[in-house]
């Protein structure tokens, strides 16, 4: 048998040429491929093809692909390269009995000097034994299995001395799993830490119906997709990175509760909501989270509810109460505040016997306002209360919109809300370990605010079969100014 050329092996996959696929690697160091999560687009396959591709493209070059366990590795690598590459199987390529040590799987001898090694990580410290190792391309299926640790590891050992090669990585994944998160935040959301650069970072996006050839073998497999629960389906089949099994908020949805920029009028009521912290627990996390949000009176037909838009977000770490306050009231775009509700922790006189945090946040916005801004008031900390308030601003009004919007100038929010899980032991509250300020902000303030359902004995929610007549052009089409008059004053406006 002889030894095929490069441009000679298969590559098309999900529609996609191989010039495509190829292409992004020339500018991007780390691809995700299948970023909407769907499974059946097709992954494995082409981690497979192009490892074999560039293995005979550039000789005397190491690559690496990683599985979670060593069954997976068998099944989704090492037996289906060597049938969809007999070359790969051939006696002086591949040796059934070899091993290349611990965790390690096998490894293929091409006749370009060059060698694919598999490997399996079982846990987080079996990444250590990479340390010093050099691979030009390092591909690791299913990715969202493992700790963002072990793509850092990883990554270190991606390098050359070659100065033709470009070291790259390619990573697969699905929604779900312990790696949802950084995965989430790098590929998805797109927020870098200060030493991520941007451009280094792409994806190519995979679903089920991109792989024709899996179609046309098994027609019914989208069927099945389908009959799955809602979170599974929403991740599986539509490859929503905003869902995975064991969310507290699962009905939250980036096209359906995310709207454009935009400032409501002054004319309505607008409220600032804090959560106060000074260290976050992680290097990237923040501590001090602040929302601000405006409450409208909408009628639709015959119907009265409330809306809130939340329109603005604050979040960091490390600054004082009156430097918070401070950058507040400078950047808030309504002077106007009609009220505040906080932590009620930042009530209490701090450990030192100084003044609360509350007070040393008034004391500063009164010198700001040359008068009083805004008054604090206590939040509610009933926290098994806070996830039914969320619950039901979440939910879907008579219009079609939820009871609750969240403009694109909130990112943090928008990132870490549906990041939230359940409490292993509290299992009606959120999992406090999580990266939960910002929900405690608004939590407060959602609190403070009575909910108003259109219809008497609870919420009114759409059919599921009709949630596609909700189209993202009608949310970012949505202008505060034509709801109706801001509501009358009262003596209790909650009512």
């Amino acid at each position: 048998m002889r030894w095929l050329a490069p441009h000679e092996y298969k590559f098309g996959i999900t529609g996609k040429t191989k010039e495509s696929i190829l292409s992004i690697t020339k500018n991007t160091s780390y691809i995700l491929w299948g970023l909407t999560g769907a499974r059946g687009g097709g992954k494995s396959y082409l981690v497979r093809a192009r490892e074999v591709y560039r293995r005979l493209k550039y000789p005397n070059t190491k690559g690496l692909i990683v599985r979670k366990t060593y069954p997976e590795l068998v099944a989704n690598h090492i037996e289906p390269i060597l049938q969809e590459y007999p070359v790969a199987a051939e006696r002086r390529a591949y040796n059934p009995k070899e091993h290349i040590g611990y965790l390690s799987g096998k490894k293929i001898h091409w006749k370009t000097g060059s060698i694919t090694d598999f490997s399996y990580l079982g846990s987080l410290m079996d990444v250590y034994i990479y340390q010093g190792r050099e691979y030009e391309d390092i591909s690791i299926d299913e990715v969202t299995q493992h700790e963002e640790l072990v793509f850092k590891m990883l990554r270190g050992s991606n390098r050359t001395t070659n100065p033709n090669v470009k070291p790259t990585m390619i990573l697969t994944g699905n929604p779900g799993g312990i790696g949802h998160g950084w995965v989430k935040r790098i590929f998805v959301d797109r927020l870098f830490k200060d030493k991520e650069k941007p451009e280094d970072f792409g994806f190519i996006q995979a679903k089920v119906y991109d792989n024709k050839a899996l179609m046309d073998a098994d027609p019914d497999y989208i069927q099945r997709l389908k009959d799955l629960p809602d979170d599974l389906r929403r991740a599986w089949l539509e490859g929503d990175w905003d869902v995975f099994a064991g969310q507290v908020f699962s009905e939250f949805r980036r096209d359906l509760h995310v709207m454009k920029r935009k400032v409501p009028s002054a004319s309505y009521p607008h409220f600032l909501w804090i959560d106060w912290g000074y260290s976050g627990r992680s290097g990237d996390e923040g501590a001090f989270a602040c929302c601000a949000a405006v409450l409208v009176k909408v009628k639709y037909g015959d119907q009265t509810f409330n809306r809130v838009v939340i329109y603005n977000e604050w979040y960091g770490k490390g600054m004082h109460p009156k430097e918070w306050a401070e950058k507040i009231y400078k950047e808030a775009p309504c002077r106007t505040i009609k009220g505040a509700y906080g932590d009620p922790a930042m009530f209490n006189t701090q450990t030192d016997g100084s003044k609360p945090i509350s007070k040393l946040m008034q004391e500063k916005w009164e010198e700001l306002n040359d008068g009083r801004w805004v008054t604090m008031k206590k939040g509610n900390n009933n926290r098994i209360a806070r996830v039914a308030t969320f619950h039901n601003w979440l939910s879907l009004a008579p219009d079609g919109l939820p009871y609750m919007l969240i403009t694109e100038s909130c990112p943090n929010l928008i990132r870490t809300l549906p990041l939230l899980v359940y409490d292993e032991h509290r299992v009606e509250d959120v999992d406090t370990e999580g990266e939960d300020h910002l929900y405690d902000a608004v939590g407060y303030g959602l609190s403070a605010i009575k909910f108003l359902p259109a219809r008497i004995g609870g919420i009114s929610t759409r059919p599921k079969d009709r949630r596609k007549d909700v189209l993202p052009e009608m949310i970012n089409a949505l202008d505060t100014t034509l709801f109706e008059k801001p509501m009358k004053k009262v003596k209790d406006w909650r009512v």
